[in-house]
């Protein structure tokens, strides 16, 4: 038989509350203008309405007010037609959603002031038809005033609107402090900003909107009060609420402007390059304005903008076309605005955008590149110069060399040998993002310095060719150069050619064959010895790392010490070298305090001539302060070596920087910085870095779980789980975290399947405490569909706790846990019981305030079982267990539980001494 057809109004009913769970967009309006057209043809008025408030919504969502006003039209035309069809709830969100439009066309110049003012009329009679307060009405007049630049009128409709008393046509209180810090930032009274919004900062809003509108509002204000960090915390939290939302779009400019002004323009082109779509299909010529005028601003902040490229709709430009393209859409779009109102405050406005100045760098999370220290000119000899220079870094002089190197003006004019090694020696010291293009290059230069006379100096770059190559993954390239310095040191009698190409067969023999190593570094010492002895520290140092990598940390950091401590002089690359390694060794040996000694002395030494030895040397110090807990005492350290490692080594190495910033983010709880952090890193670090990238991947999973945000903290912990690891306990630890995270999704199956797996890798792991723990979760999430097999998952967790010695807390877990669940299904009596066995718990414990609870929940549950005296009686003795400084939450739960039974009684609630006393309590907890 055929299915009977379904009743018009049950699907038509049923799409309509279907719309709630799409995403805010076109989709979504379609999807309701469909079930409002479907409506109208079914003849269902009612449904039509709800349909088309809903469709208005929908549209606010994406900041479309145009769009509202056809749905407008007929809601107003049926409201006169058909009041029956407005129930009390339409009638008020109508009489809401009047509040939207004259604001909303305002920034659009096709309507004139006239319509708009129209609008504001309207508002202002439906409220005082309804008997509302006009306090909206007032904002709505002074939003117009302030627009063409009526500041007179917009500082009497703003006092005006402040004087007015609020009711429940008023924006949510947080709104409503917003659009004061809007106007009073645009007044440019930024103290009264800053002042009016700590009401909304300082207490928790239940608004959607807040805090993070208020905060965009404020960025401005904290930078011109000198509030810098303020305004990068304000950025960056009100950015990572709305970034990739389309109510985000229009604050979009705030963010441009900050980046632009403050020393963060590639952050700022990063946000430009998410929202080119904002240029192409703008929600609204306001919205268009400002962000083409902010994305002006931060372009004219980009020297290299006209290498870049954008894609703006279907059109390609590069970077100093689109700054042209973005001023002359924000003038154009400003000019438009100004023939509606009859001023130019607009315009005004534009060009106060546009010529900004800065206020000069503010660290948002990650710092950019060190700012190079120009090397004064003065006039020198630049072939006496270029001598010293070349000298210098030949001799293991490498930071005299180097800082020699910069007095040196242009290669021409030099003798060509010497204009060769020049090239050599700046080339050497070049960042390096490629090594196989390094490679290349110093081939070149290997080739022009043998050309030119200098075959002691080509021969010396074979040890530096492989070095290049083994970076480059090409082993056996690296060795041919390595044998060539030793056969060409040897045949032009040059020592230091030949030590050089040892100590580089050593790096390359030591892990698959200790044996030719070792018989390498042998000749590197022997040859140092008897020809080139300032070289000797260096091979005794390659020496201490082959006896670390043995297992004898020990013995390897006595040579370096002695070698240290000696009389010798060695050149700055030998002490560069031996300072570095024995920092290194000391944070192996757990002596964390002298290592950090030494690293200082390190980093103390590269500053003298900045370059990527910088880099690298903070890039091991920040190894050992990560590794070695101590982050949240040396975050200027970190920072620093972020810096550094941006400026002079390849992404990679930028990357691991990021990697152990986020550690001292993280352990001074700062988990948006970290997570900013952690973001830049993965976009620096290359695909092949696995070990790199799972680290990162976990890391920013734990940031974003502790800033609420649940779907990318899942996002990254299945990153982590999908690399295979094969620790059992740490795959435990994983799929605990991402059952916590599913739970806090509501996802309750997904969640069930993570702890369950949770609880199998902590057996194999021998954790049994462990193991109850995921066990009592995996209950949680199946339990309060499926009473049967949530009790048999606490009975096995209490089982693994009961046979642990220190698991007590988890063994009370489960028996809380069992009486909740029981309660759950209405298992009065057993929840009773189970919740008393949990009480004996907590008194083994010591938890007074968990003690509390259950005593407070044994009330509740003998009100569930229509014993209101019993219950009574439970909630006094609950206030009688709580702590002297009580959780507030715990406290506000036993305060209400207690007024609740005293109401079943009908006994009187706020004269109770003790409801008066906890009352107090909580006020001032």
């Amino acid at each position: 038989m055929p299915e009977p057809e379904q009743d018009p109004r049950e699907h038509l009913a049923h799409r309509l509350h279907e719309s709630d769970d799409l995403p805010a967009g076109p989709a979504k309006c379609e999807a309701l203008e469909r079930v409002a057209r479907s409506a109208d043809a079914a003849g269902l008025v009612d449904l039509g309405v709800a349909a088309r408030l809903v469709l208005v919504n929908a549209y606010r969502e994406i900041r479309r007010y145009d769009l509202m006003l056809t749905p407008f039209a007929w809601l107003r035309a049926t409201e006169a037609r058909h009041p029956e069809a407005f129930d009390e709830w339409a009638v008020h969100q109508f009489t809401w959603m009047h509040k939207w439009l004259p604001t909303g066309l305002l920034g659009d110049p096709r309507f004139t002031l006239e319509q708009i003012t129209a609008l504001v009329d309207q508002l202002e009679q439906r409220y005082r038809l309804h008997g509302y307060s006009p306090h909206p009405v007032h904002d709505k007049r002074r939003a117009v005033a302030h627009h063409i630049g009526d500041t007179a009128a917009a500082d009497a409709h703003f006092a005006a609107w402040r004087g007015a008393e609020p009711d429940d046509m008023s924006d949510c209180p947080a709104c409503v402090v917003d659009s004061q810090v809007g106007y009073f930032v645009s007044r440019e009274r930024f103290p009264e900003a800053i002042a009016v919004a700590r009401s909304v900062l300082d207490e928790p809003s239940d608004c959607a909107e807040q805090p993070h509108g208020v905060l965009a509002s404020l960025i401005e204000a904290y930078l011109a009060t000198g509030r810098l960090d303020d305004a990068a915390r304000a950025h960056l939290v009100s950015y990572r609420v709305v970034r990739g939302t389309p109510q985000g779009r229009s604050a979009l400019h705030a963010h441009l402007r900050f980046c632009a002004i403050t020393d963060n323009a590639e952050r700022g082109m990063e946000i430009l390059a998410d929202n080119l779509d904002v240029l192409a299909d703008p929600p609204s010529p306001k919205v268009l304005q400002e962000f083409a005028a902010a994305a002006a601003l931060l372009l004219s902040r980009v020297p290299d903008r006209a290498d870049r490229r954008f894609t703006v709709g279907e059109v390609e430009l590069d970077g100093e076309a689109l700054r042209v393209f973005c001023a002359e859409e924000a003038t154009a779009t400003a000019a438009a605005f100004d023939k509606r109102n009859g001023t130019d405050a607009v315009s005004e406005r534009v060009r106060t955008t546009l010529e900004l100045n800065d206020v000069g760098p503010v660290l948002v999370a990650v710092p950019g590149a060190a700012v190079a220290v120009p090397v004064e000119s003065r006039a020198v000899d630049q072939v006496a110069a270029a001598e010293l220079a070349c000298a210098a870094v030949e001799s293991g002089q490498v930071l005299t060399g180097v800082r020699l190197l910069g007095e040196v003006g242009s290669e021409a004019g030099l003798p060509e040998g010497l204009a060769a090694r020049v090239a050599a020696h700046r080339q050497r010291f070049q960042r390096v993002d490629d090594p196989t293009v390094a490679a290349e290059q110093m081939l070149q230069h290997q080739v022009r310095l043998t050309e030119a006379g200098e075959p002691v100096v080509a021969a010396r770059v074979h040890h530096l060719l492989a070095g290049l190559w083994r970076m480059a993954g090409q082993p056996d390239r690296a060795m041919s150069h390595a044998q060539l310095a030793i056969a060409e040191g040897t045949t032009l009698g040059d020592a230091i050619t030949v030590v050089y190409g040892h100590l580089a067969s050593v790096d390359l023999l030591s892990a698959d064959d200790p044996a030719a190593a070792g018989a390498s570094l042998d000749a590197a010492e022997e040859v140092a010895t008897a020809a080139a002895p300032e070289f000797l520290g260096a091979a005794r140092d390659a020496r201490a790392e082959m006896v670390a990598s043995g297992g004898d940390v020990a013995a390897a950091l006595a040579i370096v010490e002695g070698l240290l401590d000696g009389v010798s002089t060695w050149p700055e690359s030998t002490l560069l070298r031996l300072t570095g390694h024995r920092a290194r060794l000391l944070a192996n040996l757990g002596r964390l305090e002298e290592s950090a000694e030494w690293f200082d002395r390190l980093v103390a030494r590269c500053r003298t001539s900045p370059g990527p030895w910088l880099a690298d040397s903070l890039l091991q110090y920040a190894v050992l302060i990560d590794q070695g807990g101590v982050a949240a005492d040396n975050l200027p350290t970190l920072l620093d070596a972020a810096s550094a490692a941006r400026t002079y080594l390849p992404p990679i190495g930028a990357a691991q920087a990021c990697l152990h910033l986020s550690a001292g983010y993280l352990a001074t709880g700062r988990a948006l910085e970290a997570a900013e952090t952690l973001e830049e890193a993965l976009r620096l670090v290359p695909s092949s870095a696995t070990e790199m990238r799972t680290e990162i991947h976990y890391r920013l999973a734990m940031a974003c779980r502790a800033l609420g945000e649940h779907t990318p903290a899942e996002t990254h912990l299945s990153a982590v789980i999908a690399t295979s690891p094969t620790d059992d306990a740490f795959l435990g630890h994983l799929f605990y975290q991402l059952g916590e995270v599913r739970m806090n999704l509501g996802a309750l199956p997904d969640a069930g399947l993570a702890f369950e797996d949770s609880a199998a890798h902590w057996r194999k792991a021998d954790n049994p405490v462990a193991a109850s723990e995921s066990l009592v979760q995996l209950a949680h999430a199946r339990g309060l569909v499926d009473l049967e097999a949530g009790l048999s998952y606490l009975d096995e967790a209490e089982s693994l706790a009961t046979n642990s010695d220190d698991a007590l807390d988890h063994l009370a877990d489960a028996a809380g846990f069992r009486a909740a669940l029981l309660a759950h299904h209405e298992h009065y009596e057993q929840a009773l019981e189970a919740n008393a066995a949990a009480e004996k718990l907590a008194v083994r414990l010591g938890n007074q305030d968990w003690h509390a609870f259950l005593a407070c929940r044994a009330a509740r549950l003998h009100l569930d079982l229509d014993n209101p005296t019993m219950a009574e009686s439970e909630a006094r003795r609950a206030t009688a267990l709580l702590s002297e400084e009580p959780d507030p939450q715990t406290l506000g739960v036993v305060l209400g539980t207690l007024a609740r039974t005293l109401e079943e009684q009908g006994k009187p609630v706020e004269s109770d001494p003790l409801v008066k006393s906890l009352t107090d309590r909580l006020d001032n907890s």
